[in-house]
C-alpha cells in the first residue's frame, strides 16, 4: 500500500486539481476496509455546485475551499478491520468514497456476480434517486413527470418505469438528455424552451395532470411552472438539491390544489431497517445493484465520459459548459481488478 494518497479537490472556483497528502489511518479503523479505488464516479449536482461555486453551503460559510470531492467509487480490498467479517482483502466491492486512489471507508456493499464496475459505482447514485422514487409514494398505474434529465432525472425515470408508473414524461432543454431518457422508459419527452410545453405535457394525462413530479434539476426557478402540471392532490417531490430561492403562488398552486410538497435528502434515509420501514440506505444500494444484475435497467449508459484523474480539471469543464453532451463522468484509477 502506496504511503501517499492522490485524491481530486476543487481548490477555488472553476478550479479541480490533484493533490497528495501522507497516509494517515483513522484512530479506529476494527469496523472499516481499506481500498485501492479502480472507479469513481462524479455526482454532477452536488459536485458542481461546489465547482461552480454555486452550493448553499459555500455562500452559508459552513463549507470553504479546498473542498473534497466525491463519494461513489468501486476497488478492491486490500485490509480489513479485526471485526469486519463480509469482506476480505481481494474482494470488490463498492463503497462511499471520494475521488482518490486508496483510503479507508465504513460505508461498503459486495458486488454480485455479473454486475460490472460501471453498473456497480451508481450504487450510490442510484439510492438516491430510489429514495426519492420511495417518497413519491408511487403506485402502478400512476403518472409521473421528472423535470430535469441529469443523471438523477434518468435514473428517477427508470425506476418510476420498473415501478409501475402508466405515464412518465421527462422535461430537459437539452436535446441529448432527452433522447438518452427515452432508453430509460420515458414515454414523452419535452423541453421547457417549447412554447408548447404545457399544452404538450399535459396533454399525455388527458388534461388531468401528473400524480407525481420530481424535481431532479436542482433549478428553483423551474417550480413555479411545473406546479401547473400537477393534478389535484398530487405530490411533488425536491430529489435534486435547488440551491437558491423561488417564489410560489401558495394559495392558488398548492392550498386549492392540495398539493403536497416532499424533500428527498439520501442522508436522512434511515441507517437501519425496521418492520415499518425497511428500506434504509444498505437495502437501497443493494437493490440498485440487483436490479443491474437482472438487467431491469443499465444505469453504466450513463457514463458519458471516462478518463484519468489528472484531467480533472477538463471533465468537471465538460460537465458543466457541455451539458448537451455530458451526463456523467467517472475517474479510471489504478487498474485494481
Amino acid at each position: 500500500m502506496d504511503k501517499i494518497n492522490r485524491f481530486i479537490t476543487f481548490t477555488g472556483v472553476r478550479k479541480a486539481e490533484m493533490a497528495e497528502t501522507p497516509r494517515v489511518d483513522p484512530p479506529d479503523t476494527s469496523r472499516m476496509v481499506f481500498i485501492r479505488t479502480y472507479l469513481s464516479l462524479v455526482s454532477p449536482g452536488t459536485e458542481l455546485a461546489f465547482f461552480e461555486g454555486s452550493h448553499t453551503d459555500l455562500k452559508t460559510g459552513a463549507r470553504a475551499y479546498p473542498a473534497s470531492s466525491g463519494y461513489s467509487a468501486v476497488g478492491t480490498v486490500l485490509e480489513t478491520g479485526r471485526e469486519v467479517a463480509d469482506v476480505k482483502p481481494g474482494d470488490f466491492i463498492v463503497t462511499m468514497c471520494g475521488h482518490c486512489d486508496q483510503g479507508w471507508t465504513n460505508t461498503w456493499e459486495r458486488i454480485p456476480d455479473g454486475v460490472t464496475p460501471e453498473q456497480a459505482v451508481f450504487a450510490i447514485l442510484g439510492s438516491i434517486a430510489l429514495h426519492g422514487v420511495r417518497s413519491s409514494e408511487l403506485q402502478i398505474g400512476m403518472k409521473v413527470f421528472v423535470s430535469g434529465l441529469g443523471v438523477i432525472g434518468q435514473m428517477a425515470a427508470a425506476l418510476c418505469h420498473t415501478g409501475g408508473a402508466d405515464v412518465i414524461t421527462g422535461a430537459d432543454v437539452y436535446p441529448f438528455r432527452r433522447e438518452t431518457a427515452a432508453g430509460y422508459g420515458a414515454d414523452l419527452l419535452v423541453s421547457p424552451d417549447d412554447p408548447a410545453y404545457t399544452e404538450k405535457a399535459l396533454d399525455a394525462t388527458g388534461g388531468k395532470g401528473y400524480d407525481i413530479l420530481i424535481v431532479a434539476n436542482g433549478v428553483p426557478d423551474s417550480i413555479p411552472a411545473a406546479l401547473k402540471l400537477v393534478a389535484p392532490k398530487g405530490r411533488i417531490v425536491i430529489l435534486g438539491c435547488p440551491h437558491g430561492n423561488v417564489g410560489i403562488d401558495f394559495y392558488t398552486e398548492l392550498q386549492r390544489k392540495e398539493i403536497r410538497i416532499l424533500g428527498s435528502y439520501q442522508p436522512c434515509c434511515p441507517d437501519l431497517a425496521t418492520p415499518y420501514y425497511p428500506w434504509n440506505k444498505a437495502s437501497n444500494r443493494n437493490l440498485i445493484l440487483r436490479y443491474q444484475q437482472k438487467k431491469r435497467f443499465d444505469f453504466s449508459k450513463l457514463i458519458t465520459h471516462k478518463g484519468r484523474p489528472e484531467d480533472a480539471q477538463r471533465f468537471f469543464d465538460l460537465l458543466s459548459r457541455e451539458k448537451n453532451q455530458c451526463i456523467t463522468a467517472a475517474f479510471q484509477w489504478e487498474n485494481a481488478k
